[in-house]
């Protein structure tokens, strides 16, 4: 009798899922485990509402507990790998999606999942093998078909990538994110009637995500059509209405960047006393689109350098020392915490989460742009680290992160919804790179965009010479390197190199006095 009633509860649990009502599975999933301890569905069922509770901590253990009943399960070792990339535990990851892809994934879902997963640790054949798989079992799947597009892109198959984009599109015609990535893939104008269906959709959509997508992909069309008016009137409709319902303020980031500058003026940590890796670390940061996979492409030529692409792991390392409880990685109450710590033990804590991956006598790149936060920290933590900052134009850098469309659930981009909250951000960096530059000139340089792809030769010599490399003119010839690239430059970085996009503000100039006002009162340079 017992056995039949767990059987029901199972079959209501799983319509419950299927319905997405989590309330009801969490008291379902309660149910049948007060009946059953070793019910292994029932824990994996509360890992799932965990998780959509925003509790990957909680979930984890459940799905732990599902695996300890059935150590092979599939679906099991795929919610734990899951469950171990949402905490950055590069690793653990790893360890969970080989192992679910050794016992050979069957259902469209579970193989695209493992495909998300390894897009997020950088493998991208692997990834593209599995989402090639999820489509072939659910060819109408729009969702899998976008996975498979963002795939496709990062490894640089643009025909593959708007192929996989615009099937989606043909199952879902109002996806507007697919529709946003394939204008991000478009270099000439847009094909005869998409303008048009573009701004239809734009028209009927109410939900603000879908607008700010579509409203970035129309002005794409909008640039190449040379009607820059247009352009930047979708761009700022859409961006005030996100700023709106996300109740910004510039003041939080800018009380950031106080309190790291009074924290490291005011008693800088002690450095530690050895260094705990085996490479050589290079990190390169800079604000977004002011080139920075650019200079990571052109080192990582040398023979003798290698990227590991945007790391996670050095702010979590810094979080994790300082051991607050505040919900984002960095804040000013982090900061001072972790200044307080051994720097050692940051170290120790980023050289463990890299510890598989570290190439024996190489320089290699942590290439995430925001570490400009963290830079103090570095160079304490690790004392053969050194550390590139890029700079670009300061209005050519705000117009360039206010044409992007960053990630939306990453609250330290929000900035970049409004033109004068850039440049008050913009403004920040430019003073906390100027206190680095201060107070670490051997391990700390800045290089100019400008100068990079106008002459780049000596740029280049100077900046392996910062580093201890050698000339090699394979650094020149970056364009022809093979490999994946996970950012919104990898078109630019896969030919030679172009300065068209310097002075690009002039195009927008008539919009772009609320950046202006800022950089001008602030005594910074643009014209």
């Amino acid at each position: 009798m017992e056995q039949r009633q767990i059987d029901q509860l199972l079959k209501r649990a799983t319509r419950a899922l299927n319905s997405g009502d989590y309330p009801g599975l969490q008291r379902l999933s309660k149910q049948i485990l007060s009946l059953d301890r070793k019910q292994a569905d029932a824990w994996f069922f509360m890992s799932l509402v965990a998780e959509a509770g925003r509790q990957p901590g909680h979930a984890l253990q459940f799905v732990e507990r599902a695996l300890e009943i059935t150590p092979t399960h599939v679906e099991y070792l795929t919610q734990k790998a899951k469950l171990h990339s949402l905490l950055n535990n590069y690793s653990q990851t790893k360890a969970c999606a080989d192992r679910a892809t050794r016992t050979g994934p069957e259902r469209a879902l579970v193989l695209d999942t493992l495909g998300v997963i390894y897009t997020r640790l950088g493998e991208f054949e692997k990834a593209c093998d599995l989402l090639k798989q999820a489509v072939s079992r659910e060819p109408d799947n729009p969702q899998f078909l976008f996975n498979l597009g963002s795939a496709e892109q990062f490894l640089g198959h643009e025909d593959a990538a708007r192929a996989a984009y615009s099937a989606a599109i043909a199952h879902k015609p109002d996806f507007s994110r697919a529709h946003w990535a394939w204008s991000e893939l478009e270099k000439n104008q847009p094909e005869p009637g998409r303008l048009e269906h573009l701004l239809a959709l734009h028209e009927r959509c109410s939900g603000s995500s879908d607008r700010l997508y579509l409203s970035h992909a129309i002005s794409r069309a909008y640039e190449k059509l040379g009607d820059f008016d247009t352009a930047f009137t979708y761009l700022k409709n859409a961006k005030q209405q996100r700023r709106t319902e996300i109740q910004y303020s510039v003041e939080t980031d800018l009380a950031l960047f106080k309190a790291i500058r009074e924290t490291f003026a005011a008693s800088p940590p002690e450095p530690a006393a050895s260094d705990v890796l085996d490479g050589r670390p290079l990190f390169i940061i800079g604000m977004p689109r002011s080139g920075t996979t650019l200079l990571e492409r052109i080192v990582s030529s040398h023979s003798q350098a290698v990227s590991l692409g945007e790391l996670q792991e050095f702010p979590h390392a810094v979080k994790r020392v300082a051991g607050t409880r505040s919900p984002l990685v960095l804040d000013p109450e982090t900061v001072r915490a972790a200044a307080d710590r051994n720097m050692s033990e940051i170290g120790s804590h980023y050289a463990r989460a890299l510890a598989d991956r570290i190439p024996a006598g190489q320089q290699f790149i942590d290439k995430l742009p925001l570490n400009f936060l963290c830079v103090g920290f570095i160079l304490a933590a690790l004392p053969r680290a050194k550390i590139i900052c890029l700079r670009r134009n300061a209005l050519d850098t705000c117009l360039s992160n206010y044409r992007q469309l960053f990630a939306l659930n990453f609250s330290y981009y929000n900035y970049h919804y409004d033109l004068a909250d850039t440049a008050r951000f913009y403004g920040a960096f430019h003073r906390l790179m100027e206190f680095w530059q201060a107070l670490y000139p051997e391990r700390f340089t800045q290089l100019y965009y400008e100068e990079l792809v106008t002459d780049p030769e000596p740029s280049i010599r100077s900046t392996l010479q910062f580093l201890g490399l050698g000339w090699e003119p394979d650094c020149l010839a970056f364009h022809q390197q093979g490999g994946a690239v996970a950012t919104a430059s990898a078109p630019q970085v896969r030919q030679p190199l172009y300065n068209s996009a310097i002075a690009r503000w002039k195009k927008y100039e008539k919009h772009l006095a609320p950046a202006m006002k800022v950089l001008d009162a602030e005594g910074i340079e643009y014209r």
